[in-house]
């Protein structure tokens, strides 16, 4: 391991501190050297993917119209506001019902994040969205649901993959998440340094 800080933990076994040095690391294991004891311990490496992965997807997942499903919103990552305004970063169409149309102009934001930990894409809903040059929420006229549930003003709230998101009690999409190449993955991973408390 490179930079390796030598340290101590407490054994899993007699609870006694032994010193884990690079070698013990790298082969991730020791063995407590206490008389009377011999535990292996096991020791696990800390890693996480790094976030610069997500500017080079050619996918981050989709809004499909259920409705008439030939019609699909590709999301961005970060903020996406879902509404009919021309300041929508996914601007909808303006689906009618009985001569009305039931979706805001900004009328929710579906946000896209990684997390660096597991590697996936996560996707976070809530209803409205920060007014163009302002930066106070405009909440919806006519609601936001997931999966059948109202969505509170002031909560945001994870969507799964194959969920359905409702705008205006009326119009439902399907959220399609991205998901990354695990080989693709491999190459953004960042090994950490040694944790002396991560020990199984």
């Amino acid at each position: 391991m490179n930079n390796f800080k030598t340290t101590l933990i407490n054994c899993q076994q007699c609870g006694r501190r032994i010193m884990v040095r690079a070698t013990d690391a790298e082969r991730g294991s020791i063995t407590c050297s206490h008389v009377g004891c011999g535990a292996v311990n096991t020791l696990q490496t800390v890693f996480q993917y790094d976030e610069a992965i997500a500017n080079g997807l050619p996918d981050i997942g989709q809004l499909v119209y259920l409705e008439q499903p030939e019609i699909v919103y590709p999301l961005r990552f970060g903020p996406n506001v879902v509404g009919t305004g021309e300041g929508s970063t996914i601007r909808v169409n303006r689906f009618e019902h009985g001569g009305r149309c039931y979706i805001s102009r900004w009328h929710c934001t579906l946000t896209v994040t990684f997390d660096k930990w597991t590697g996936r894409l996560r996707y976070h809903i809530q209803d409205g969205a920060v007014e163009p040059g302002s930066e106070s929420v405009r909440f919806s006229l006519n609601g936001t649901m997931l999966n059948g549930t109202p969505l509170l003003k002031t909560e945001i709230i994870d969507v799964a993959d194959g969920d359905v998101i409702t705008l205006g009690g009326a119009d439902r999409f399907r959220l399609t998440h991205a998901i990354i190449n695990p080989a693709m993955l491999e190459t953004y991973k960042i090994d950490l340094a040694f944790n002396p408390d991560r020990t199984q």
